[in-house]
């Protein structure tokens, strides 16, 4: 698996379709329930992430849970750990299940990429 993470709007798509060969990127939201990795690339986890907070859930357990489902897909998802704390207990739980969930794929990936001004830094 590769997992490739930044910002917001900072190429890791491209970089997904460029340097992995992704010819298709299905994109997940926060109504999703299960996801299809059939395309073999995957993009919006952090909105997965926010679905699963809301119905009481934790993203990484879910990840955990369909291990073989994604083991050889390219996964994509946005970091947004730095920065302010949201003053909101629901979205500062979100922020912290989305960094428990991008630790697990980036532990189990083969290759993680950071994605900054559209310049990738390859982690592993």
């Amino acid at each position: 698996m590769i997992f490739i993470f930044g910002g917001a709007y900072q190429g890791m798509e491209e970089y997904a379709r460029e340097v992995c060969g992704a010819e298709e990127i299905r994109a997940v939201d926060e109504g999703s329930r299960e996801i299809d990795f059939s395309t073999g690339a995957v993009c919006g986890l952090e909105r997965f992430a926010l679905g699963c907070v809301r119905r009481g859930e934790s993203p990484a357990a879910w990840f955990e849970a369909h291990a073989q489902e994604w083991k050889d897909c390219v996964l994509i998802g946005q970091d947004f750990s730095c920065g302010l704390v949201p003053m909101d207990e629901q979205l500062r739980l979100w922020r912290e299940e989305n960094g428990r969930m991008n630790n697990l794929l980036a532990g189990r990936a083969e290759r993680v990429v950071r994605m900054f001004c559209g310049i990738a830094q390859v982690l592993k």
